[in-house]
């Protein structure tokens, strides 16, 4: 009877680490995999930052440092990604009645470190 009830407790056991190990892998993610999750948010609130801009001022900003003069953005944020204010890379309009931001990426994976911070 003892030895049934050994291999009970091991099966359970077994069980339970196989269960952990699949429901738990999905909530643990690595350094590098948060900070694109946190990089992800960042860029949707910046390119609505923009949009917003957009809307109230009739125009696109120029400029990323548009948004922090007039009060959009407190500061332009680090990229995450690069650890670097300098690297974001600011997708232009194509209209050239008003050109301005329309958009914004992180520069990662730029090969000249440096990113484009205004639209002329």
């Amino acid at each position: 009877m003892s030895r049934k009830t050994a291999l009970v407790a091991l099966g359970f056991t077994v069980l339970a680490l196989v269960a952990a190990k699949l429901l738990l892998h999905s909530y643990v993610t690595s350094p590098r995999q948060a900070r694109e999750r946190v990089l992800r948010q960042d860029l949707r609130t910046m390119n609505a930052v923009i949009t917003q801009y957009t809307l109230d001022k009739q125009l696109p900003p120029h400029s990323l440092d548009d948004l922090v003069v007039a009060g959009y953005l407190k500061e332009v944020p680090h990229d995450l990604m690069t650890g670097r204010k300098d690297t974001w890379v600011v997708n232009c309009s194509t209209d050239r009645s008003q050109p301005g931001i329309v958009g914004i990426d992180s520069g990662y994976g730029n090969t000249s470190n440096k990113g484009t911070l205004r639209c002329d």
